[in-house]
């Protein structure tokens, strides 16, 4: 056994699709970079929960969300724990109301979006995107809460 366990931060993030199989990324406020829609976790907030509240604070929008497809762990540059799972998202809207953590939202092809986010974000599209292009079958939505 590790003598010293990861304590961590959790996030979710959605790799969310529209009916034209496009990703929807944000552009962050801070430092320009893009991401996919998401964030931390509340303490005993449920995951579809808390991610459904995110992605609704960052872009507006309602989404139906899946299976996860991604996740990574790492320690940020203050030492600080992180744990991030990525779930397969869709939505039929197209409209979003981005909020003031970001300053652009774009509608991106796979290809495109993993060209303009970080390795474990660019992991978790490739992952839809190949599930998608193989024809696997359908996934349930996960429960409401």
């Amino acid at each position: 056994m590790t003598d010293e366990l990861l304590h961590a931060t959790v996030s979710v993030r959605g790799v969310i699709i529209d009916p034209r199989g496009r990703n929807l990324v944000l552009q962050r406020a801070t430092d320009g970079e893009w991401e996919l829609p998401g964030g931390r976790l509340a303490p005993r907030e449920p995951v579809c929960r808390g991610l459904r509240r995110e992605i609704t604070e960052e872009t507006g929008i309602s989404v139906e969300i899946y299976t996860p497809v991604a996740t990574n762990a790492w320690v940020n540059d203050n030492e600080e724990g992180r744990f991030a799972a990525h779930y397969k998202c869709y939505t039929s809207q197209r409209n979003v109301d981005i909020s003031d953590e970001h300053v652009d939202s774009a509608w991106m092809l796979p290809e495109r979006a993993c060209r303009v986010l970080n390795e474990p974000q660019t992991a978790a599209v490739r992952t839809v995107s190949n599930r998608l292009a193989t024809g696997q079958p359908a996934d349930q939505s996960l429960s409401q809460d």
